[in-house]
């Protein structure tokens, strides 16, 4: 048993009393942990030190068809176990038109205890938009500011772990194992790692939990659906915004863990269960048979501006096995041929833009990334020499590999 485990069994009954505290340092000595975290965890307990306060960013839109899985979500954060008074919720309302703000703000007003904001926008700005107005809303003396889909249910201890955890090992970023929502003990993310043709590549999907996280590691960049990180580091990386609004959706979460590795900022994965999350029932799946040609066309822009804003040795290549692939037989079938042709030209025009405009330029080397040697990308990707199961294989080995050699111990 690690020694931040070992910490956490045992801080419930620690510290109740002076008589107590001997047990605590003589638990400390044999766990071996450093001072700086023990003392952390005694000021927190004996609340000598003030909790940082937290601003949870929650982003809704024609909701709806899942809204007995929103007011899940917000119930569980406003029964967060974190100081009440340490913590708010912004509600970014974008623009929805099936009576869903309506539900929503009618629930709230129920939550009297609850510190929250409530944001009404009169159109649609997308993921990034929606979270870039609550980031400019939130409490100015927020030390962190949390992200949650609002098809995530969040655990009542989660809030508290994650900040416990960001405040021990001093991260930037942060992510704990989310669950799938109709199946327990199935990993739905536990953050994600990026591969050099700049493709995301999940941690553990549909492995059973806690399959080989078992201490924390570094990851890429965390998953969206909730994930917190430290506003003094968003705000160096990106200014007062979160995401550039140009993206709308998808193209987020993997930027700015990119981002905040390129700054010599760290994200960090935690062995803990914070949250269940009903996947694409917000935004819709990421599998070719199921998506829309909205979702399809922002996911492939997204990576193909990616690539035109990075040093990928394999940009090139890459951008033409896209190509390729918007003129396949799936995407002829379903008439998405010119969707997906347009959606590259469009991430290409987009990835010049945001490097003129803003001079950005991405190493995808300075954090975590799954490396391809030539040989594997031409069998897989150029010649398509390997079934789909194999490349899924090759893949989870990578990452196995990945996982073990990036633990924090």
């Amino acid at each position: 048993m690690t020694s931040r485990l070992l910490l956490r069994g045992h801080r419930d009954f620690i510290c109740q009393s002076l008589f107590e505290l001997p047990i605590f340092f003589i638990l400390t000595i044999f766990a071996d942990v450093k001072a700086e975290s023990l003392f952390k965890l005694i000021s927190y307990k004996c609340g000598r030190m003030a909790w940082p306060k937290v601003s949870i960013i929650w982003v809704n839109y024609n909701s709806s068809k899942i809204m007995s899985i929103a007011l899940e979500s917000l119930e569980a954060v406003s029964n967060f176990d974190y100081p009440a008074d340490k913590y708010e919720l912004i509600v970014v309302d974008n623009g929805s038109t099936d009576g869903s703000y309506e539900e929503i703000r009618n629930f709230l007003k129920r939550k009297s205890s609850l510190k929250k904001k409530l944001i009404r926008l009169n159109k649609n700005l997308g993921f990034t938009g929606g979270n870039n107005v609550g980031f400019n809303a939130r409490d100015k003396e927020s030390k962190y500011v949390v992200l949650l889909n609002n098809d995530a249910i969040p655990l009542q201890n989660s809030l508290t772990l994650m900040v416990e955890y960001a405040e021990q090992f001093n991260v930037d970023s942060l992510n704990g194992v989310i669950l799938k929502y109709d199946s327990p003990r199935i990993i739905d993310t536990a953050g994600n790692f990026v591969d050099e043709l700049v493709g995301a590549r999940p941690i553990g999907v549909n492995e059973r939990y806690p399959w080989i996280i078992r201490k924390p590691f570094y990851i890429t960049y965390a998953d969206g659906a909730y994930v917190i990180y430290k506003v003094s580091a968003i705000r160096r990386c990106m200014g007062e915004k979160l995401f550039f609004d140009e993206f709308f959706g998808y193209g987020d979460d993997n930027i700015l863990g990119l981002m905040l590795w390129n700054h010599g900022y760290r994200v960090v994965t935690i062995p803990e269960i914070v949250a269940k999350h009903k996947r694409y029932s917000s935004f819709g799946s990421v599998f070719i048979e199921k998506q829309t040609p909205l979702n399809m066309y922002l996911e492939r822009r997204s990576h193909a501006a990616l690539l035109c804003l990075s040093n990928s040795r394999y940009h090139l290549p890459t951008l033409l096995y896209l190509l390729r692939n918007s003129l396949g037989v799936t995407a002829f079938k379903r008439g998405l041929n010119k969707c997906l042709l347009r959606s590259i030209v469009d991430g290409a025009r987009l990835g010049k833009k945001l490097r003129e405009k803003y001079g950005i330029f991405i190493d995808i080397y300075r954090g975590p990334v799954i490396t391809i040697k030539a040989p594997d990308f031409f069998r897989y990707y150029i010649f398509g020499l390997k079934s789909s199961r194999k490349l899924h294989a090759f893949f989870r080995e990578k990452i196995i590999k990945l996982v073990k050699s990036l633990e924090i111990t």
